[in-house]
């Protein structure tokens, strides 16, 4: 069992390293950190999969985990953010401008203004349009209801909008 076990959380690893490395980064905006957020993930991905009960696609339970493991980083290591965060529409946190100099101009603005966004609308966003989760994938990582989704995703989508403006964002589809 225990190879067998390896070598799924390894198939597992490749499917969805990108992705989860990609959603935690949009989330803290910290690029070694969310690197090591995302080992952490698979960690417990491997000491947990006896828990595992099917009740989701694998790829649903990893971001669930992925989630958790990135809310305890911000609980831990930056309460005062955590709960401004959870609490408040208003993020100060900016990527360095080494991080900046990585992403295009565009995909800057974005997670500029996603960073402003509170944490579970950032969740939201990120899941649905971002990482493309149905509306149920949505609820099932973040232990909603689809109403809640659906409601937090349409409020969220206008405050991004309005973000994005006053990061300069001047494509007409804003």
């Amino acid at each position: 069992m225990g190879q067998q076990l390896e070598d799924q959380v390894k198939i597992l690893y490749a499917q969805y390293h990108n992705e989860i490395f990609t959603y935690i980064l949009l989330m803290i905006g910290e690029r070694q950190q969310a690197k090591d957020l995302m080992q952490d993930t698979f960690v417990k991905v491997f000491i947990n999969w006896e828990r595992f009960r099917g009740q989701s696609s694998p790829k649903t339970w990893i971001y669930h985990i992925a989630r958790n493991v990135t809310i305890d980083y911000i609980r831990k290591k930056h309460p005062v953010s955590y709960y401004l965060d959870y609490y408040s529409p208003i993020h100060s946190k900016q990527p360095t401008p080494e991080e900046s100099l990585e992403l295009n101009e565009d995909i800057a603005l974005l997670h500029r203004a996603l960073l402003k966004l509170n944490r579970p609308t950032r969740d939201v966003i990120v899941l649905r349009k971002i990482m493309e989760f149905s509306i149920k994938e949505t609820a099932l990582v973040l232990d909603w209801k689809e109403s809640r989704v659906k409601t937090v995703l349409h409020r969220g989508l206008e405050a991004l909008r309005k973000e994005l403006v006053e990061e300069g964002f001047t494509n007409e589809t804003v």
